[in-house]
């Protein structure tokens, strides 16, 4: 792909090491159905019961089969029914996605308000991706686990440094976190950081893209990469103006956004609405 080239393992390893900027480990539960894939005698039933005896990761499964992008009929009722409904991959790619805020979470009020922005992304990007698949070939379970990720290095930069959310004036919900500044300030930005995250757990190469590449529009599509990344800036505009908060990045990317996801200019308002409505029933 044609981008600007990313720092060689050896020198972001020492970057973070000098920065004492700890890497979450994959949690136990991915490493468990890492291992159950492995298995040549593999049964999803026992997918379905590792998943189980996580009660978090089911209950957030639960939640998410409830949103337009899944819906079909009855709401699953246990593990194996939302591996029966969603699929064997896709379900794997939302225990990832719902799994990184117990892993990189972090105490306090700030944390539960950027992890819940992220949930609330995650969930209409997995919207807009069922809605456009047709024209993008990027599915809901990409979409979401792109949008969980895509700000996972924001709260280990926190963790790391004192300064980090004043600095950067994160309690401004629109405001676009600045990675020139952060590479000035710490040596280090959120987006290389969430990078290394998604590929020390073994992530998609999409997925690890998308992370890297979120603040850009790359020129380069391999993997769907620029619709994927569209689909969370589409995402994020509409949490800004469901919040009735400004979004100063729109102006500058919103073309090359929607011509990506094949939406005219002109219906995007209605676009938003039908959106916003699938969300308000899945909310209630």
């Amino acid at each position: 792909m044609q981008h600007a080239a990313v720092p060689a393992p050896e020198v972001i390893d020492a970057v973070l090491e000098s920065s004492a900027v700890l890497l979450p480990p994959k949690p136990r539960l991915l490493q468990e159905i890492e291992n159950l894939m492995r298995n040549p005698d593999f049964e999803v039933a026992f997918l379905a019961d590792s998943i189980s005896r996580d009660p978090g990761v089911l209950a957030a499964l639960f939640k998410v089969c409830r949103s337009p992008a899944y819906r079909r009929g009855r709401a699953p009722a246990n593990a194996e029914q939302v591996l029966m409904l969603v699929g064997l991959n896709q379900t794997i790619n939302l225990v990832r996605g719902i799994s990184i805020r117990q892993a990189a979470g972090g105490p306090g009020p700030q944390m539960e308000r950027f992890w819940q922005r992220c949930e609330t992304i995650a969930s209409l990007a997995s919207q807009i991706a069922g809605e456009r698949v047709a024209v993008c070939n990027v599915f809901p379970d990409q979409a979401y686990l792109a949008a969980m990720f895509h700000d996972c290095g924001v709260p280990l930069l926190m963790q790391r440094f004192a300064d980090y959310w004043s600095t950067l004036n994160l309690d401004e919900e629109s405001y676009w976190v600045d990675t020139g500044l952060e590479n000035v300030r710490y040596r280090l930005d959120h987006a290389t950081v969430g990078y290394w995250v998604a590929r020390n757990w073994g992530l998609p190469e999409l997925i690890v893209q998308a992370i890297r590449y979120h603040h850009e529009m790359p020129e380069d599509d391999t993997y769907g990469l620029r619709s994927t990344i569209g689909i969370v800036a589409l995402a994020t505009h509409v949490y800004l103006l469901n919040k009735g908060l400004p979004d100063p990045i729109w102006s500058m990317r919103s073309g090359e956004v929607l011509e990506e996801l094949g939406i005219h200019a002109s219906a995007l308002d209605e676009y938003i609405d039908e959106i916003n409505e699938q969300y308000v029933s899945f909310s209630l």
